[in-house]
């Protein structure tokens, strides 16, 4: 295993478009970074470039010591798997796996018993005898992964290996590329525009849009402390209500209907400015119904308008009007009529707030 170090990457496509724009992500030995983003925000360009697939043309892309900058993708120690399999139709699933040890010239015993471990792993021994034509989706991408595995490289890619499935076979093969980075340990970097996979299987998370990266960090960072607001929308299912404020008093009053917010304590200093306009971020599921005991400081009721409700089975998604907004909040399934109103608790703790003009996550 290797650390990577992508360090001031730019990689331009003619004189004037820069599609990766001063990328510095360190990955440590054995982590599984994903990097995330919209089509054509630079994801799997930036793979490209660390395979040596692309040439960059600025920075360095280090492999542990190893400077990969001017090394032949076929010199890398890398080992990458594809969206589209990249199986050969005409050979077995034995003769798959075993081809990057054919070409470096492995004696036939040691081909053998390499292939038999990474099938016995993968739980394909049963396949080695069969073509990739009469193999499902799960299957090839499974032999597609033995194939690189197989390699024992020092770092492995993928560029968006769950796509081609169907969703049920991609939640498994999920489990599995998890269940297969505990007992392997290696270092990964993996490509997807799927925040579910990208929240699942990272370490840490590089979500990049324009070719610039927005944040890296944690799941659970960028999750609830999105460094902006393209962060903030980007990530999370149903999306997050962002409402529009100003500053006054160290809280936020909503544009609207005046609901005065407590912040939390993070964004004290920058609010104390009075008039400052900011933009509330409130996640779904930092609603709930207000029963029972009053508000207490950390939280703060208002009455909403209920215009839909969508179950989701043991959820329902929530769809009303508050501050002149519609919004979404996540609630436990019956818990709400059909419409009419309802009164909600907001868990200001957990709200994030951001520069207006900016986007950018007040500090």
């Amino acid at each position: 295993m290797s650390s990577l170090s992508i360090d001031s990457v730019y990689k331009y496509y003619g004189p004037n478009l820069c599609v990766l724009k001063n990328i510095n992500i360190d990955v440590a030995s054995g982590e599984f970074l994903v990097l995330l983003g919209p089509s054509g925000c630079g994801k799997s360009t930036l793979l490209h470039a660390i395979a040596g697939l692309h040439r960059i043309n600025a920075g360095e892309i280090r492999l542990g010591e190893r400077i990969l900058n001017e090394v032949p993708c076929q010199h890398r120690d890398i080992a990458m798997v594809f969206q589209s399999y990249a199986l050969y139709p005409s050979m077995t699933v034995r003769q798959n796996i075993a081809f990057p040890l054919e070409m470096r010239k492995l004696p036939k015993p040691e081909r053998d018993k390499a292939v038999s471990d990474v099938a016995n792993l993968l739980q394909i021994s049963h396949l080695l005898d069969r073509k990739p034509g009469q193999l499902s989706g799960g299957q090839r991408q499974r032999v597609a992964i033995g194939r690189a595995l197989v390699r024992e490289p020092s770092l492995f890619l993928f560029d968006e290996p769950l796509s081609n499935l169907d969703a049920l076979l991609r939640v498994e093969m999920r489990t599995e590329l998890k269940k297969l980075h505990h007992r392997m340990g290696r270092t990964t970097v993996y490509v997807t525009h799927d925040q579910i996979e990208a929240m699942t299987l990272a370490n840490r998370i590089a979500i990049l849009d324009k070719g610039v990266v927005q944040q890296l960090g944690t799941p659970g960072e960028v999750y609830n402390r999105p460094a902006n607001l393209f962060v903030a929308t980007f990530i999370g299912s149903p999306r997050i209500n962002l409402l529009q404020a100003v500053s006054k008093g160290g809280r936020v009053v909503l544009e609207g209907s005046g609901t005065i917010l407590p912040a939390p304590q993070e964004f004290a200093s920058a609010l104390r400015q009075d008039g400052r306009r900011v933009t509330v971020g409130i996640r779904p599921e930092h609603y709930g119904l207000a029963e029972g005991n009053a508000a207490s400081e950390k939280t703060v009721d208002i009455e909403a308008d209920v215009n839909l409700i969508e179950p989701t089975g043991s959820d329902d998604v929530i769809l009303f009007q508050h501050s002149g907004v519609e919004q979404l909040a996540l609630l436990r399934a019956g818990h709400v009529s059909q419409s009419g109103r309802a009164r909600l608790r907001v868990d200001t703790s957990r709200i994030s707030v951001f520069d207006s003009g900016s986007g950018e996550r007040l500090q």
